[in-house]
């Protein structure tokens, strides 16, 4: 298989370690930045890992130069938030080529949604009495960085509001409580065309959470390379039957972690060989 900045050979496939291609860092929605994040693989033992930020490439570099100097293989990537039948779909590429123009707009164009949408969710939490402070979120955050839900999770357990970062999205966060606000998403078939255009390859991200499952034999009707079948939150079952829909289906595999870092009290980096 190709991808932008990569070609391996199905053949080598097993013979290479571990790897973890779904990473977060602090560019997105993780706590560390890039290079902790190569280095806990590092420790960890992983052959090569991907850094998959939520609707960015901007820790692509750092996190590159940060393999290349402990010797892990390295795999361009990111999450892109899409909407398909009108549900949250996540998409992630891999081997996208981080400098493509057209890929760098609608990156940005989701970026400047979530900065909208955490306003609103602060402003939400303080219409019910939570005097949260965008100012002390914002501060917590890189300059190319993205204010998300979970930067507002953490400010929230920072204040005492909450007893753990995921109380946070279940009392507030998720959709369905008080303070959720819905999210700029991508039509899903044109984010795999974009993934595509950027000299990537398209995967299902996670079908075995939320309404992906249901709906992925519809998804696969899209041109998608392959499925996630490798994820923190899937049972074995989970893995066997994605394995196999994809053996059927002659598509791609990939999986990883997940990992957003220390923002919750065990990394999920390494939990997913």
């Amino acid at each position: 298989m190709v991808a932008y900045g990569i070609t391996m050979d199905s053949s080598d496939i097993g013979s290479t370690g571990f790897v973890d291609l779904h990473l977060h860092s602090h560019h997105s929605d993780g706590t560390d930045p890039p290079t902790q994040v190569v280095a806990r693989a590092s420790a960890l033992g992983f052959r090569a890992i991907a850094l998959t930020d939520h609707d960015s490439v901007a820790g692509i570099d750092e996190a590159e130069r940060a393999c290349g100097d402990c010797g892990l293989e390295f795999l361009t990537g990111t999450e892109i938030s899409t909407t398909f039948r009108r549900n949250e779909i996540h998409v992630v590429g891999l081997g996208v080529d981080p400098t493509n123009d057209a890929l760098i707009e609608a990156l940005e164009e989701l970026r400047m949604g979530r900065h909208s949408r955490a306003d609103r969710i602060v402003a939400r939490l303080r219409e019910l009495g939570t005097p949260i402070e965008m100012e002390r979120i914002k501060a917590e955050v890189t300059d190319t960085g993205i204010v998300g839900r979970m930067h507002i999770a953490r400010e929230l357990l920072r204040m005492g509001v909450v007893r753990t970062v995921q109380h946070a999205f279940d009392a507030f966060l998720n959709p369905g409580r008080p303070a959720y606000v819905p999210k700029t998403r991508l039509a899903c078939e044109g984010a795999v065309d974009l993934i595509h255009d950027a000299g990537g390859l398209a995967f299902v991200a996670h079908p075995g959470i939320g309404t992906t499952g249901r709906l992925l034999p519809h998804l696969l009707e899209l041109p998608f390379d392959g499925i996630e079948a490798y994820h923190v939150k899937h049972t074995p079952g989970h893995v066997e039957q994605y394995c196999a829909m994809a053996a059927e289906r002659g598509l791609l595999i990939t999986g990883g972690s997940d990992c957003h870092g220390t923002a919750k009290r065990h990394p999920e980096m390494g939990k997913v060989r």
